[in-house]
């Protein structure tokens, strides 16, 4: 979501015009050719310069405010494979968009601690009624973007490099139950799945949504 949903007027794209007509005065092309290559080429020309703006428009927006992002189906047995199915749903989270602003990572330990079992931070979690554990869907969301822009935008703003899904718990064929994961390796961002048998500690933080 841009800071402005205002489309570009037409005095803002004469600025850039007169911009790049000084520009194109002051370059020293040759003028037949110029004009050749201008009347021939110039859609694909523009083309490139409009797609060039809206990458850096684009980034801009992201600096300051990420895409709110639409939240999208998850089907185990599509994603993971024959015999994944949903155990349990954790928390109310409801919906249709990811606010990216609003993910903090929380790793739900105490004083003193380095780490807990799967299911003992699942308990934990559970008793925190005010927080909203991100889900599977919201998984898929961030996943499925192109380029990763917005998990991209989270280790750089916030350094944020291993989010976990609670809102939603795994079953595979062996009875074992399983948490998905995205995390930052080796400069771009991978996916897996925790047994909840492991240990998790303040490096596998769950993915949460700040508080109002």
């Amino acid at each position: 979501m841009s800071p402005s949903k205002e489309v570009i007027t037409v005095g803002q794209a004469a600025k850039f015009s007169d911009l790049f007509t000084a520009k194109i005065r002051k370059s020293g092309l040759l003028s037949e050719p110029t004009q050749h290559v201008l009347e021939n080429e110039g859609a694909e020309i523009s083309d490139f310069f409009i797609s060039e703006i809206a990458r850096r428009v684009d980034a801009r927006i992201r600096a300051t405010e990420p895409h709110i992002l639409q939240r999208q189906e998850f089907d185990p047995v599509k994603f993971l494979g024959k015999g994944w199915s949903i155990d349990e749903k954790v928390g109310q989270r409801a919906g249709n968009n990811l606010d990216a602003g609003k993910i903090v990572a929380k790793g739900y330990l105490k004083d003193g601690e380095l780490y807990t079992s799967g299911e003992e931070r699942l308990e934990r979690i559970k008793a925190m009624l005010d927080d909203t554990q991100l889900d599977a869907q919201d998984f898929m969301a961030l996943w499925n973007e192109k380029g990763h822009a917005t998990l991209r935008w989270l280790y750089n703003t916030k350094g944020i490099t291993f989010l976990s899904f609670w809102g939603t718990i795994l079953r595979n064929l062996n009875d074992s139950r399983y948490v998905l994961f995205l995390y930052w390796n080796e400069g771009q961002w991978s996916w897996y799945c925790n047994w909840l048998d492991y240990d998790f500690g303040a490096d596998n933080p769950s993915a949460v949504l700040a508080s109002k």
